[in-house]
């Protein structure tokens, strides 16, 4: 009995395998973004290629875990998902990472939160911002603050440095970087977003280069319009 239930799943499940690898039959590179972008990041997580959660968005770190995987499998290392990575990544003697006794620890640069705002909703700061105004975002642990500009927002606010003049872009990314220890898009911090006179407890994430994405109280991130329990942590800690 045991023996036939077993059957009946496997007999379920492998058509899930089969659809994962036959919606990435197109090439997937550097660039693309949506729905089978995760569904790689998932899977190389899994096998241990990739160790950050699935974003969506198919750049460097991605590239990276895909051609470690493909070198591992003995194929043409471009980075890419073709037909021939993808049927192997769903396959289920699908290539593992070799097991290491020792795991990196996570990294983090901030330290106690020393100040703190009030938890307001992204809807309601939403209709508060202006596209290309400046507004002032302090680290909810040092105190410090850097002016950023406000690009768009649909689910949580993109910002970008500032342009010009040079040493206020100069300055804006040094700070990024002293707060997040990197420019490293999966590094985050918590903030106090200045809006009306109003500190408002937020969290920030930068890609070492022009875009940062703010997010507040019932934020949602870009994959699949989720939201980003570590994003909603930092907001936690900033809040009253």
């Amino acid at each position: 009995m045991k023996r036939i239930v077993l059957f009946i799943l496997i007999l379920l499940l492998l058509p899930v395998f089969t659809a994962a690898a036959d919606d990435t039959d197109n090439i997937l590179s550097q660039g693309d973004r949506g729905e089978d972008v995760v569904r790689i990041q998932a899977r190389l997580f899994d096998l241990g290629f990739y160790t950050y959660k699935p974003t969506g968005s198919f750049q460097t770190v991605t590239r990276t875990a895909v051609v470690s995987y493909q070198a591992a499998c003995g194929f043409t290392a471009d980075g890419t998902i073709g037909e021939e990575t993808a049927r192997s990544l769903f396959a289920r003697g699908a290539k593992r990472v070799d097991f290491h006794a020792g795991v990196p620890l996570s990294f983090t640069a901030q330290g106690a939160i020393t100040q703190k705002g009030e938890p307001v909703p992204w809807t309601t700061v939403r209709e508060k911002l202006t596209e290309g105004e400046s507004y002032h975002v302090r680290n909810a642990a040092t105190g410090e603050t850097v002016s950023l500009i406000f690009s768009s927002g649909e689910n949580h606010a993109e910002m970008t440095v500032p342009a010009r003049p040079v040493t206020d872009r100069s300055a804006a990314v040094s700070m990024l970087t002293n707060w997040l220890g990197s420019a490293n898009s999966f590094y985050k911090c918590a903030v106090l977003f200045e809006l009306d006179g109003q500190m408002i407890a937020a969290s920030m994430q930068w890609d070492g280069a022009e875009h940062i994405c703010v997010y507040f109280r019932d934020s949602r991130s870009h994959v699949l319009n989720l939201p980003d329990a570590e994003h909603e942590a930092n907001v936690k800690k900033a809040s009253y």
